[in-house]
């Protein structure tokens, strides 16, 4: 018979969440007293009249969350509105140490931090496709940044030329 392994004291599950429910799903497992870790990563969206910064989910439709006090039980977890589940193996539920929890957290918190001192999505030194006009599916490294406009020098007749273009045409390589 394998043997079996105990549970950490207060051990982080995983948890899946119906489909865009996550906000949903974490709202109401904090209501019920669990201690709720959503990983979120900022990205730039092209928007109408420019760019803007993003939140989106590190994990679709997972969650890691734990009991807030010893003698909470996991069981209602399943029932939760937002939530399809934990994540199991057989019928041992899945779950994480403290430190691979924290390093996630960490990544995400250098991530964020790193979006923060970021005006723009681009950055002099960046590998960039232009993906709309008539300079559509060349590649060049961004050279200066403007509001509207970003200067890219591209090989053109076998020449490297500063060419302005468009930061909505542009996008990261």
């Amino acid at each position: 018979m394998p043997a079996i392994l105990p549970l950490p004291v207060n051990p982080w599950y995983v948890c899946l969440s119906k489909p865009r429910r996550e906000a949903v799903a974490v709202r109401k497992l904090e209501e019920q007293g669990y201690e709720v870790f959503l990983p979120m990563l900022t990205r730039w969206e092209k928007a109408r009249g420019g760019w803007k910064k993003q939140q989106e989910v590190m994990f679709p439709r997972y969650c890691f969350v734990r009991c807030g006090r010893p003698e909470q039980s996991i069981a209602p977890i399943r029932s939760t509105p937002g939530v399809t589940g934990l994540v199991s193996f057989g019928t041992v539920p899945a779950t994480l140490d403290d430190a691979t929890l924290a390093a996630i957290r960490s990544l995400t918190e250098r991530q964020a931090r790193a979006m923060d001192e970021e005006k723009f999505p681009f950055q002099a030194g960046d590998s960039v496709d232009i993906a709309a006009g008539p300079l559509k599916g060349m590649s060049g490294i961004v050279s200066t940044v403007a509001t509207e406009r970003v200067t890219v020098m591209l090989t053109l007749l076998g020449r490297e030329k500063p060419v302005a273009v468009p930061a909505a045409h542009l996008q990261l390589a």
